[in-house]
């Protein structure tokens, strides 16, 4: 699937920041305020952004939930290409473990939740019933990983046909734990990080950024910080549609993946020095090896429907051994090893190919440790094989 631009005047998004509480048991969150109107900046940069300020409304503080239900139809009623929802603030479950979405006069009884909160089957509902061929819901709140779990789980035909037509749920923290906003701090832990991404790109990474680009990235930044992991639902649809232009694209250009957007040209060689090893290798290894790059290409199309059209013709045109060496010579990881990892396929990674002791003489020892402490970051650990 082609990431793209949504269409500016077909798209919508819906920010909704409740930071003021006035019941008993739920405390304000200064740092939410923050995050919406952050956000609303990124996605209408004009630089980065993708969409225009009058497609991108900001809900602050919601009094009821009937003023959420009316916004909701508002920008639902609109979308037809991408559509956008956005919550922050306090997440509830009620006695039965179902999540609502708190309001300012959301009481945080269990038993009463049901009165003054902002039901997650309004936003179900909304997403289904939405004409948008794309549809995204990022939650960052407590519990908000019930989002994604009642998503995936409820035996529902609304819940099938979200599946279908295209939902990609981001949720802040699993089912059963608490997101994090750190005291002073000037936006929640996810939205800070996932605004970082926005802003400052991912390098190695294509022109634009898709959800399969973020996810592993935003992942990466918060465990790093000691935070939840987010979750996500719709995994398969996170390529079909940019959330930013990728600012770090060009400064160490990533050469694999689906990045079919770029207009076709002829990939020069690089300037990088070949080392000894590599001049000097039998001749029948390297051949072997860049069989073995096109066997992944093609057992990663076949096993998991990933097509790295792009990674394809830089193989075919500069070897599969130069290929590997640019990949590991990139600043980070590129879009189609993220996206191998999304699917549990590290093992059709290049840098898992690199790693096969069949092929060790091909590389130098720092490109060889590039190649494990990338499989290791991700939580993945070959098998030596010959």
């Amino acid at each position: 699937m082609t990431v793209r631009l949504p269409d500016r005047n077909a798209s919508r998004a819906l920010l909704i920041g409740a930071s003021r509480f006035t019941m008993a048991g739920l405390h304000d969150l200064p740092a939410v305020a923050n995050n919406a109107r952050a956000l609303a900046d990124v996605l209408t940069d004009s630089d980065i952004g993708i969409l225009d300020r009058a497609g991108c409304r900001l809900l602050a503080d919601p009094a009821t939930p009937q003023e959420v239900g009316y916004a909701i139809d508002a920008v639902v009623s609109e979308a037809t290409d991408t559509l956008v929802l956005y919550y922050a603030g306090h997440g509830i479950l009620n006695q039965r473990g179902v999540l609502y979405l708190a309001v300012a006069s959301t009481k945080s009884d269990p038993l009463r939740v049901c009165y003054g909160g902002v039901p997650m089957e309004w936003l179900r509902s909304a997403l289904a019933d939405s004409a948008a061929d794309n549809r995204i819901l990022i939650l960052d709140c407590c519990f908000s990983g019930h989002a994604a779990e009642a998503l995936s789980a409820a035996p529902s035909a609304v819940i099938a046909e979200l599946d279908i037509r295209g939902t990609y749920t981001l949720a802040s923290a699993p089912a059963h734990s608490s997101a994090v906003a750190p005291v002073g701090e000037r936006f929640t832990a996810f939205t800070g990080e996932l605004l970082e991404v926005l802003r400052q790109g991912i390098r190695g990474g294509g022109p634009l950024l898709s959800l399969v680009d973020i996810y592993p990235t935003l992942t990466r930044a918060l465990l790093a910080r000691g935070m939840p992991r987010p979750q996500h639902l719709g995994t398969g649809l996170a390529d079909r549609v940019a959330l930013a232009r990728n600012v770090a694209y060009g400064a160490e250009t990533s050469l694999i993946g689906e990045q079919s957007a770029l207009p076709e040209r002829r990939i020069e060689r690089t300037s990088l020095p070949i080392p000894r090893t590599v001049r000097e290798a039998d001749a029948k290894v390297a051949a072997e090896f860049h069989t073995a790059m096109l066997d992944v290409y093609r057992k990663a199309k076949k096993e998991t429907g990933y097509n790295a059209s792009y990674f394809l013709r830089l193989v075919e045109e500069v070897g599969g051994l130069e290929a590997a060496r640019r990949l590991l010579h990139a600043g980070s990881v590129s879009s189609g090893f993220s996206a191998l990892w999304e699917k549990g396929r590290l093992d059709l990674s290049v840098e898992a190919v690199v790693l096969q002791g069949r092929f060790a003489d091909l590389f130098t020892d720092e490109e060889l440790t590039v190649a494990r402490d990338r499989l290791a970051e991700y939580g993945y650990h070959p098998l030596q094989t010959s």
